[in-house]
C-alpha cells in the first residue's frame, strides 16, 4: 500500500515524486531515440547516439515537470498550499485546493499549465530554428519537443475536465453563476463530449490505416471520459469532506516491524514479495519512519545483524496525518494513488488512501 512510486526530489517543501508507470515510459523513450539515431546517424558512435536519447528523455520529462511546476508556483502565488506534485502517465497533478481562493486564482492556476507547455515549444521550436544545420540529433530532438509541447498545450487546454481547459471553463462559469456545483456539472459534461470526438478521431484514423496514432487517441479518449465522470461524482464530494475527519474514513494500520528487530529477520517476515511496499517502524510504541526492502536490503547485505531502526526512511519524509485533521485536507495531500500512515501522539492508529477516502464519501451520500 505505501511506497507506489517514489520520490525524486523536494522543492521548497513540495515533495515531487514519480509514478512507476514512468520508468518504463523512460525506457522506452531512450530506447526508441537510440535506434532512430543509431539508424539515422550512421557515423554516430553507439555510445553517442544513447547519450543523445537520454537526453532528449530527460528533456522531454522536464517539459512536463516544468507544466506541473507552472501549477504548483501559481498556487503558492495565491496563497494555496502544495502538497505535492506527481507525474504520471499522462503527464502528472499538483496536489492543492485550487479552488479555495475562488474562481480567479482557479482559473489562474489551470490556465498557467498550457500556457508553460505553449511557451516552451516556442523555446524549443528557436532551439530547433538555431540547430538546423547541425548534422548531429540535435535539431530532430528540438523539433520533437516543441511538438510534444504544443500538443500538451492544446490537449490540455481542451474545454473539458479533467483537463486544464476544463477546470478553466469550471472556474469561468463558477465566477459567473456563483454556483460551483453547476459548474463542475458543465465542465464534466464538456468533458465527456470531448472524449466522444477524440474517441471518433481514433475510429477516423484507423479506417485510414493510422493503427498507432489511433491506438493513442483511444488511450487518451477513455482516460478523459474517465476523469469526466469522476468530476461529475466529485459534485457535492467537497462538502461532505470537510465535515468529517480522518478518523471517519480510514484503514486499520498497517503491519508495523519493531526497531530492535534484525535486518535479517526484517526481510524475512515482512518486505520479501512486498518489494514495492513500505511498511512502519516501531520503537517503544512510537513510530520513527518506514522502511522499504531497498533501504534495508542495502544495509542488510553488509550487516544483516544491524537492526531495522538503522536503515529506516526518517519520519520527516513520510507522509502521515493525524485522526481529527479534516478529511478534505488530507484528500488534497493524497492524490489517489498515495497513502498516509494515521498517528496520534507518534502511535500508529491506522492508514488511509485516496481510495478509502473516495469510498468513504460515496457510502456517506
Amino acid at each position: 500500500m505505501f511506497g507506489r512510486g517514489f520520490r525524486i526530489a523536494t522543492i521548497r517543501g513540495v515533495p515531487v515524486n514519480v509514478d512507476s508507470s514512468w520508468i518504463w515510459i523512460a525506457v522506452l523513450l531512450v530506447a526508441t531515440f537510440w535506434a532512430r539515431f543509431d539508424q539515422g546517424f550512421p557515423d554516430l558512435a553507439s555510445g553517442t547516439a544513447f547519450a543523445f536519447a537520454v537526453f532528449g528523455a530527460l528533456i522531454f520529462f522536464g517539459s512536463v515537470f516544468l507544466h506541473e511546476s507552472a501549477h504548483a508556483i501559481s498556487a503558492r502565488l495565491a496563497g494555496i498550499e502544495v502538497h505535492g506534485i506527481t507525474l504520471v502517465f499522462f503527464g502528472g497533478f499538483t496536489a492543492a485546493r485550487a479552488d479555495e481562493k475562488g474562481p480567479g486564482p482557479a482559473f489562474a492556476i489551470a490556465a498557467l499549465g498550457p500556457g508553460t507547455s505553449l511557451a516552451l515549444a516556442g523555446v524549443f521550436y528557436v532551439l530547433f530554428q538555431w540547430t538546423e544545420t547541425s548534422s548531429s540529433p540535435l535539431p530532430g530532438l528540438f523539433e520533437y519537443v516543441a511538438v510534444v509541447n504544443l500538443f500538451m498545450a492544446v490537449f490540455n487546454a481542451l474545454p473539458g475536465l479533467p483537463l486544464d481547459g476544463g477546470r478553466m471553463l469550471e472556474a469561468a462559469i463558477w465566477r459567473f453563476s456563483r454556483n460551483r456545483a453547476t459548474a463542475t456539472k458543465v465542465a464534466a459534461r464538456a468533458g465527456i463530449v470531448v472524449a466522444v470526438l477524440v474517441l471518433a478521431g481514433a475510429v477516423v484514423v484507423v479506417m485510414r490505416d493510422q493503427l498507432f496514432t489511433a491506438v493513442w487517441l483511444g488511450i487518451i479518449g477513455v482516460f478523459i471520459l474517465q476523469g469526466a465522470r469522476a468530476s461529475e461524482q466529485r459534485i457535492g464530494l467537497d462538502a461532505r469532506l470537510a465535515s468529517a475527519t480522518v478518523a471517519d474514513a480510514m484503514d486499520p494500520p498497517p503491519p508495523a516491524v519493531p526497531a530492535d528487530m534484525t535486518l535479517s529477520q526484517t526481510l524475512d517476515r515482512f518486505l520479501r514479495g512486498h518489494e514495492g511496499e513500505a511498511f512502519p517502524v516501531i520503537d517503544d510504541g512510537r513510530v520513527i519512519g518506514m522502511i522499504s526492502f531497498n533501504s534495508a536490503r542495502e544495509l542488510g547485505a553488509r550487516d544483516p545483524l544491524r537492526p531495522a531502526r538503522d536503515a529506516v526512511i526518517p519520519l520527516e519524509h513520510v507522509l502521515v496525518a493525524g485522526p481529527d485533521e479534516p478529511l478534505d485536507q488530507i484528500s488534497a495531500r493524497l492524490g489517489s494513488e498515495r497513502a498516509a500512515l494515521v498517528l496520534r501522539d507518534g502511535q500508529l492508529v491506522g492508514a488511509i488512501t485516496g481510495g478509502g477516502v473516495y469510498r468513504w464519501a460515496a457510502r456517506a451520500r
